[in-house]
């Protein structure tokens, strides 16, 4: 007998398929065929829920349609025949964006002094208006008098002050500055400054009358500054230069312990005398300020203007940052972005005589000069004006004629519009628009990427109101344009060195598809 078939049997390891030497292989095969039975179930039950799932959103898609969209006409024109109507007649009254119709309208007692929507009250969604011997507060979307109260002051000055909510009742407060004075050899003469806080919910005083005056004398113009930190400051424009004043010392001067829903800016209180007046700009030939918003900095700057320079001030360094020389200004400088470095770029209007004048873009960082055309002008002008592209730059729209038209103009001449794209600097798209007294222009923009669009409010002479059949001196009309609709009617105008050459076809096609397919933007960093 072999060596093998004496030896024992060794324990070995029991092998996936074996049991003691007996096949498992029947055993495997009714435990995969429940695993199948059991995946399969699975798979019904997910396909089911699936199904389930998506009749419900196709349900509830038919039941609950989508917001629609606005449907905005691409231009509109509303006629005012009564807008002039005579004291004591007076009618405010809001106009749909999208194709021009009545909102509202609302009687007030006349006369107007001024208006501002935006203001404090519900969520910043009130306008404010001064008219007779009244503050009338009205929401915006209904036209409904949220309050009216008695003016304790002399009708006040724009722009209007925003409060935090001081009386605690839910809702910010405003406040009214007011001031006169009587200027004689850049001098001011009975001059009065007070301020009123108001309650944005009800119109009631909070606090008491805060007289100005005891803290700067001469006050001829005012801007509220809002600094890095929060602080909240009013800078005064007197004739000796421009001052600030911080809104927590005003408000401690009406009482109440108002002051302490304020912040101070410990850096601009270290500069500040016994009276609390802050000196930032000293010059007797300060002519206006404007604060220039969205230069990436948390504070904004400020752009001073002389009869001879253009001024940059940093409020968060309190220095200046560039001055540039210019003639005599024609209107309000405006703000665009030329190039793509987040900060605003300056727009002037210089006065060269003969019915001319000359367009210049000032880099907002630097001060120097990026781009200029001259064009002929006419007495009320719209100043330039600019809409922000998502491509971070701008684009111009300016008023005036072509150099190249005829010097006498006739009464029926039609003026131009012009459109400057700061990658075609080189042309202008001229469109000719009919003459009529613009008495106000403003670029928006009414849905974010698509439709920006241009306002005009214009009135006609006599003799056109007549023609026209509008009864009434007062008639003025409102018209709505979009932006993109003036390229196909413009011409291409070139512009420096190619001023009066004609602009190749080609040129002509690559400018206009350029503006063609601009997406615009109302973010400002």
């Amino acid at each position: 007998m072999s060596d093998s078939a004496e030896r024992p049997v060794e324990a070995e390891p029991l092998k996936g398929d074996q049991v003691d030497g007996v096949s498992k292989d029947r055993g495997a095969g009714c435990g995969k065929l429940g695993m199948n039975k059991l995946t399969g179930w699975r798979t019904a039950a997910f396909l089911l829920s699936l199904f389930l799932c998506l009749i419900v959103v196709f349900a509830f898609s038919f039941i609950l349609p989508c917001p629609l969209r606005p449907q905005y006409l691409r231009a509109w024109n509303r006629t005012l025949p009564n807008a002039g109507l005579p004291s004591p007649c007076l009618f405010l009254l809001a106009v749909d964006g999208t194709n021009g119709e009545t909102l509202w309208e609302r009687p007030l007692a006349a006369e107007l002094r001024w208006v501002e929507c935006g203001v404090g009250g519900m969520k910043g969604k009130t306008c404010l208006v001064a008219h007779a011997k009244n503050f009338t507060a009205l929401d915006m979307h209904t036209g409904v008098a949220v309050w009216q109260r008695l003016t304790p002051v002399n009708s006040g000055k724009l722009p209007v002050i925003i409060m935090p909510d001081l009386d605690k009742d839910g809702i910010d407060d405003i406040a009214v500055l007011s001031y006169n004075c009587t200027i004689n050899n850049n001098t001011c003469s009975n001059a009065m400054t007070e301020m009123v806080i108001f309650s944005g919910k009800s119109g009631d005083m909070v606090g008491s009358k805060v007289d100005v005056e005891s803290v700067l004398h001469g006050t001829r113009a005012h801007l509220q500054l809002t600094t890095a930190s929060g602080a909240q400051y009013i800078l005064l424009h007197t004739g000796t230069g421009l001052y600030a004043v911080g809104l927590w010392r005003l408000a401690k001067m009406a009482g109440a312990g108002l002051e302490s829903y304020l912040k101070k800016e410990k850096s601009w209180e270290e500069k500040a005398a016994e009276t609390g007046l802050i000196p930032l700009h000293e010059s007797k030939s300060l002519l206006k300020v404007l604060l220039v918003k969205g230069s990436g900095d948390p504070s904004p700057s400020l752009l001073l203007l002389t009869p001879s320079t253009v001024t940059l001030f940093n409020t968060r360094t309190r220095s200046i940052s560039w001055t540039a020389n210019t003639s005599t200004l024609l209107s309000t400088p405006s703000f665009g972005r030329y190039n793509e470095d987040d900060v605003p770029d300056v727009v002037l209007e210089e006065d060269q005589g003969n019915r001319t004048k000359r367009v210049l873009i000032l880099d907002g960082k630097t001060g120097r000069e990026l781009w200029r055309a001259s064009l002929l002008s006419w007495s009320q002008s719209p100043r330039p004006a600019s809409v922000l592209t998502l491509n971070s730059y701008s684009v111009f729209m300016l008023w005036g004629e072509s150099l190249t038209h005829s010097e006498t103009s006739p009464a029926d001449e039609e003026r131009s519009s012009y459109l400057l794209h700061p990658r075609h600097p080189q042309v202008l798209l001229e469109r000719s628009n009919p003459t009529q007294h613009i008495r106000s222009f403003k670029v928006v923009l009414l849905e974010r990427g698509r439709h920006a669009c241009y306002l005009v409010l214009s009135g006609a002479d006599g003799e056109q109101m007549e023609e026209a059949g509008l009864a009434g001196a007062g008639a003025v009309v409102l018209t709505k344009r979009k932006i993109k609709d003036d390229v196909g009617e413009s011409s291409v105008l070139g512009v420096g060195k190619a001023e009066g050459e004609p602009v190749p076809r080609d040129e002509e096609e690559l400018v206009k598809e350029a503006f063609h397919r601009l997406r615009f933007s109302d973010e400002v960093k």
